[in-house]
């Protein structure tokens, strides 16, 4: 009888990873140190065609409080949108990394993943292994309250790199594209983050990585990034300036200069719109072509994963541009997000 069918007796909290030499506590893995609910495990890739074709981004997160895996993926190809949004039960079985349609898998630690990834109803399908381009940047802890509340205490990672295999968009497929992965884990409250932009660009020899987190007033609550090299060599961002264009009578930007202040320069990255994926949920599919549905799904939006063509001096990219105007934006009009009614 194989191992994986003998039940575990006593406790539902002893899952397969209690059997490595790992714990960080007393508990079981199944029970994480604090009981917050929106405390979280996250991984996060966007997928990216370099010609400015097709853009993706999906995920997988664990939240143990609330006994809950839920997995995504986000597609736009030119104005036609397409969302996937699953759920499952969790267990003590966090390393089965999956929900329905979507799996993740680590082939080689802080190298390789394995995505496989389907949307049946949209006719999605994609079977990619993300390779590292450049060693993983670690951001600096971040730890934040509003008031009593406590709204972020998580630790950050990101990685570039390019994928293997391919993507298809119903009769298209797509190949020799590129990405940059996010790993989280600790709370997040996102209704109660006020501001932030990410930045996650892609150039020849080197990446930018960029994180900003402001009050509706435009203080700054956590900063931190990185341009990474092939090479190995690090130069880390230490203050980011920004000013945004906004489509009239909108909050999504079409256009962004930034400021990076790295290794002691001033630098100056520019993004440029291509497309926006639209973070609401649940997300369906829509065709932004119908300026209606476009305004609709605009206000609807607590944020925007932009794909974006961006440069750096003369070196020009690929890249995404993540938006969160959750508290609002005195600087932008933007303000405070208040779902409204479909």
């Amino acid at each position: 009888m194989p191992s994986s069918q003998f039940p575990v007796p006593g406790s539902s909290n002893i899952g397969r990873l209690d059997e490595y030499l790992v714990h960080q506590t007393e508990k079981p893995l199944a029970e994480v140190a604090s009981d917050h609910p929106e405390w979280q495990d996250r991984l996060y890739f966007n997928i990216l065609d370099r010609e400015g074709g097709f853009a993706a981004m999906a995920g997988m997160g664990a939240y143990p409080n609330r006994k809950m895996m839920q997995g995504y993926l986000l597609v736009i190809e030119g104005d036609k949108h397409y969302a996937y949004l699953n759920t499952r039960p969790l267990a003590a079985d966090r390393d089965d990394i999956g929900a329905g349609t979507l799996r993740f898998a680590v082939k080689e630690p802080l190298v390789s993943w394995q995505l496989e990834l389907a949307d049946k109803a949209n006719d999605i399908a994609a079977s990619l292994e993300f390779r590292a381009r450049r060693p993983l940047y670690e951001f600096s802890p971040i730890e934040w309250h509003s008031g009593e509340k406590l709204v972020v205490k998580q630790r950050h990672y990101t990685q570039a790199g390019r994928y293997e295999g391919s993507v298809r968009v119903g009769g298209r497929t797509y190949t020799g594209l590129v990405g940059i992965r996010d790993r989280s884990w600790g709370v997040r409250d996102m209704a109660n983050v006020p501001v932030w932009i990410w930045i996650a660009a892609q150039f020849p020899d080197f990446c930018v990585s960029a994180w900003r987190w402001e009050t509706p007033g435009g203080e700054t609550i956590h900063e931190d990034g990185a341009i990474t090299y092939e090479s190995g060599e690090v130069t880390p961002i230490t203050a980011i300036g920004h000013d945004l264009t906004l489509h009239a009578g909108s909050k999504r930007p079409k256009s962004a200069v930034f400021q990076l202040t790295a290794g002691g320069e001033k630098l100056t990255l520019v993004a440029g719109e291509i497309g926006s994926m639209f973070l609401l949920p649940p997300a369906t599919a829509f065709d932004e072509s119908d300026a209606e549905v476009l305004s609709r799904y605009d206000a609807l939006s607590f944020g925007f994963d932009q794909y974006c063509r961006v440069t750096l001096g003369d070196q020009a990219g690929i890249g995404v541009v993540e938006y969160m105007f959750t508290g609002g934006s005195a600087r932008y009009s933007i303000p405070a997000f208040r779902p409204n009614p479909r």
